[in-house]
């Protein structure tokens, strides 16, 4: 990753990640309901993982306000012409998208070992005879005990807009199995990258058909239900 992106990536990922936790803190000091912080958690974090959109555009604008140069590699001091020479200026280009992608496989990573995979190991033990948001609300008491109890705070966030995350459906449970491959790929891209391997690429290529089948599952298989797990209005069904 050239230094610019990781620089700005580290800016926008840590005021939103420190959001999230001052949420659940205003849950925990009971300024903020249930459903409200879990809602704002997660509305926070789907603007998060636009990040490499946001990665796109700085780059971009970075290499036109320059004039043609950029900065390129591990260290600022690398630098090179692109302006007068075409080839120089693909080149640059796919550095740039290889930053988005490697950018979006990380986000997605980062939110497989901060949710999916704690609540695909725990779920089946953590959410007994909880099967709408009342019972959910139901467990803020516990929640607040203690600090530590926050951890049911973070499992149950997704539940305040999608129920099938707290009653044991089982395709959402399936689909969400796939985050340990996530991870995988994820990390085996990163070596083949370090080694500089051109086959590295093939890691997205082949992976990429996963999260449009999912996501066409997630959504159609609640459609189809008619939207019975569904807790909230149509926004946070369209989050969800």
């Amino acid at each position: 990753l050239a230094s610019q992106t990781k620089r700005v990536f580290i800016i926008w990922t840590v005021p939103w990640l420190l959001l999230v936790v001052f949420f659940g803190i205003l849950f925990y000091a009971r300024v903020l309901s249930f459903h409200n912080s879990a809602r704002l958690s997660l509305y926070s974090i789907s603007i998060w993982l636009n990040a490499c959109v946001l990665i796109y555009f700085v780059r971009m604008r970075s290499i036109k306000q320059k004039g043609g140069y950029t900065k390129i590699g591990d260290t600022d001091k690398e630098r090179m012409a692109i302006n007068q020479d075409p080839d120089s200026q693909s080149e640059e280009q796919l550095k740039v998208y290889h930053d988005c992608l490697a950018i979006w496989m990380i986000c997605y990573c980062m939110t497989n070992f901060m949710w999916e995979v704690p609540w695909v190991t725990c779920s089946r033990f953590v959410f007994k005879n909880m099967t709408t948001t009342e019972d959910v609300i139901g467990q803020t008491d516990y929640m607040r005990e203690n600090p530590l109890h926050m951890y049911l705070w973070m499992l149950s966030s997704f539940g305040a807009i999608d129920l099938r995350t707290v009653n044991h459906d089982p395709t959402f449970f399936s689909l969400e199995l796939y985050s340990f491959v996530n991870i995988f790929v994820t990390f085996y891209f990163f070596y083949l990258n370090s080694k500089r391997s051109v086959k590295r690429y093939l890691i997205p290529v082949l992976a990429c058909g996963e999260p449009v089948a999912s996501t066409l599952i997630f959504c159609f298989a609640e459609v189809f239900a008619g939207y019975k797990d569904m807790a909230g209005g149509v926004a946070d069904t369209l989050l969800a």
